[in-house]
């Protein structure tokens, strides 16, 4: 059995011209996740990333605290762990989702200080990508998406033996493929579970046989040990 730790990212820079950055709190989160791991002593065999910079810098912040400068393991860079492009997505559906309710149109100047008004046009666009009802040639279909977490999932497993703690540092949409395979969720589920994956959040899958089962989902005792409500953020 290979024990896989699938972990979300810091905060980005929402609202920056740069989103793809660890925010001064992401890295904070990134800090305090890696000082956790490093007082439980757990070891990694292996330890994984998207390519993206928020996915990287996650990964190298945590390192420094679990390995040490001295003692840094390898980050392997795999692109199947990025996260879906949600922003071309979202930004390609606009002029649709106005003419069919202008109250996105408002919504959409509240985005980055509203949460109501970014859940309400990122659920709108996102569903129906997932549902095939809109596609466009510059973005890869829902389906794609999933046969690429999937296929990132198993190159893992079998660069691995069985027994292995590997860490994956990737983003809310790739964790919660896995969790559509492990529990068999709908597609739509998926994109109402993103929605509450925790920056840096921390979620345990067992692979055997073939199977992917899930074991501990989104934790965030690293941060709730600090007693710090500010600590914790879903963007």
């Amino acid at each position: 059995m290979t024990r896989l730790h699938l972990i979300r990212h810091g905060q980005a820079s929402l609202g920056s011209q740069d989103y793809d950055r660890l925010s001064p709190l992401g890295i904070r989160q990134s800090e305090i996740l890696g000082e956790y791991l490093a007082a439980l002593e757990l070891k990694f065999d292996a330890i994984y990333s998207g390519e993206m910079e928020r996915q990287t810098d996650t990964a190298a912040l945590v390192m420094e605290k679990i390995c040490g400068r001295g003692d840094r393991q390898q980050l392997v860079i795999r692109p199947d762990f990025n996260e879906y492009d949600a922003h071309t997505i979202v930004r390609l559906q606009i002029p649709t989702m106005i003419r069919e309710d202008p109250q996105i149109a408002n919504a959409l100047e509240r985005l980055v200080t509203d949460g109501k008004a970014l859940k309400m046009v990122f659920v709108r666009a996102m569903t129906a990508w997932v549902s095939g009802k809109w596609n466009a040639p510059e973005v890869e279909t829902w389906p794609q998406y999933v046969d690429r977490v999937r296929t990132g999932i198993a190159t893992v497993v079998q660069e691995n033996s069985p027994g292995s703690d590997v860490a994956v540092f990737t983003s809310g949409g790739a964790i919660c493929v896995a969790m559509l395979l492990a529990l068999g969720l709908s597609a739509e589920q998926c994109i109402l579970l993103a929605l509450q994956t925790i920056n840096t959040g921390v979620s345990v899958f067992h692979y055997s046989d073939g199977e992917l089962s899930l074991s501990c989902f989104n934790s965030r005792a690293h941060l709730d040990l600090r007693k710090d409500p500010t600590l914790i953020t879903y963007r």
